[in-house]
């Protein structure tokens, strides 16, 4: 009897190279080979396979539920993380982009936001990144800035989480010149400073 696990493990390093195609492909053959009835969608390990790797609703809108995707996602800090969502999303009631609760800037959705380049705040038209999921936005605020990414040193670095709200201003998330000190304010609401 041919053993699934081995399987599905071999779709945790799959990256789309036309050498991983043809090598599933080629499984595919031989499988199909030996008994046609085993790759088909209406066998019972397939509903039991789909059901397990169904994707998990990982966000829940509110302080625990942000920290709890930050700290999965890899923040060292993620009650920054949750501050973070508090401040640019006035506690999960307001997007800047569909499922953006962080003001990140990119292709999607044009709002109208503020700014503050030296001279106190200004208005402006801003792009911010759409997401297909909340999780997903999380993901990437992390990726991106806590971890370090491409050239840059994620703010994972930080040595406490004041430390990681004032490294976050310095690396340019924010224009706000007190950006870090509302963060802090806010951790700091709800004690854990």
């Amino acid at each position: 009897m041919m053993r699934i696990v081995p399987l599905i493990n071999l779709f945790k390093y799959y990256k789309g190279l036309p050498e991983q195609d043809e090598a599933i492909q080629k499984l595919q053959h031989l499988i199909n080979q030996k008994d046609k009835s085993i790759l088909t969608t209406d066998n019972d390990w397939y509903d039991a396979w789909i059901k397990k790797n169904q994707p998990i609703d990982k966000f829940n809108n509110s302080w625990q539920g942000i920290y709890n995707c930050a700290k999965e996602a890899g923040a060292k800090f993620p009650e920054v993380v949750a501050a973070q969502w508090a401040l640019e999303s006035a506690w999960g009631k307001h997007t800047s982009g569909k499922n953006n609760f962080f003001g990140i800037k990119g292709e999607g959705t044009v709002k109208t936001t503020w700014e503050d380049y030296g001279n106190g705040p200004v208005t402006i038209q801003a792009e911010f990144k759409d997401y297909d999921t909340p999780y997903d936005c999380v993901n990437d605020l992390v990726t991106k800035w806590y971890k370090d990414y491409k050239m840059f040193s994620g703010v994972n670095r930080a040595t406490s989480a004041e430390n990681c709200a004032h490294l976050l201003k310095a690396e340019g998330y924010a224009t706000d010149p007190i950006y870090a000190i509302k963060l802090i304010d806010i951790i700091e609401s709800k004690h854990i400073i």
